[in-house]
């Protein structure tokens, strides 16, 4: 397992690094994504998108500048993407490291009723562990036409899930501000699923419209729920690979 020792920071972050056969590329196109899961997942989330990609919050956040340092990968030349609670970093992120391009799946937008819902979920996890969660997520969370395997799936990283993280992000989320996404100046790839009711399409309109950037593109995906690359990794792999594929770095 790659884990990192970040610099000045008191942590090991686990990491996975997907790198393609070495080719010849313009000074100006983007070489890194960095792809950030959502509550309750696992860098396995993103596992059937990779192929198609070619090889406190702000705690998250120092800790995704340092594995960039520790990794020499330039922000200015990477395209940054969120799922879920995902989508709450990658625009805090956004901002501080000035990445080529956002990518949000389902973003988690900060609300009053969102803050009611996570309590009560920490709430059901301290008195019953994961258990009672990965036994109703993958249903409630995914769209009606989801298959067994791909809900089977979902619950086995739930089930990955230490009691103690999982309760530590739901506060994190629950406590987060709305990100600053007007001061945002870069280019953003906002995926919804036509069935994501823990994301819904409005919450994710709210989003998109405050984007400071002009070069933004809402896509909405059909029979797809909130698991993104688990229910729909087809579809959301070639969404990111056509819209890194038109960024162009300074």
């Amino acid at each position: 397992m790659p884990f990192l020792k970040l610099q000045d920071r008191d942590r090991q972050l686990y990491y996975t690094l997907n790198a393609p056969p070495t080719t010849t590329s313009s000074s100006d196109s983007i070489t890194n994504i960095v792809l950030i899961h959502g509550l309750g997942s696992s860098s396995s989330y993103y596992a059937p998108v990779i192929p198609k990609l070619g090889g406190s919050l702000d705690t998250i956040i120092d800790d995704i500048g340092a594995a960039l340092s520790a990794l020499n990968i330039s922000p200015s030349r990477t395209v940054i993407v969120g799922h879920s609670m995902g989508g709450i970093v990658a625009p805090e992120a956004a901002l501080r490291y000035k990445f080529a391009g956002t990518v949000l799946l389902g973003p988690v937008y900060p609300n009053e009723t969102l803050t009611k819902v996570l309590q009560d979920r920490i709430a059901k996890v301290q008195q019953n562990g994961m258990d009672g969660l990965a036994d109703v997520i993958p249903i409630v969370g995914t769209a009606s036409s989801s298959t067994p395997l791909q809900r089977a799936f979902i619950r086995t990283l739930l089930l990955a899930q230490t009691t103690e993280g999982y309760i530590a992000n739901c506060k994190a989320i629950a406590s987060a501000l709305v990100p600053d996404y007007a001061s945002i100046s870069t280019p953003l790839l906002l995926v919804n699923g036509a069935e994501d009711f823990v994301c819904p399409i409005e919450l994710s309109q709210k989003v998109f419209d405050s984007w400071g950037s002009k070069d933004k593109k809402l896509q909405i995906l059909d029979k797809t729920g909130h698991w993104y690359c688990i229910e729909s990794p087809e579809q959301v792999g070639d969404a990111i690979v056509k819209f890194v594929g038109g960024i162009k770095t300074a």
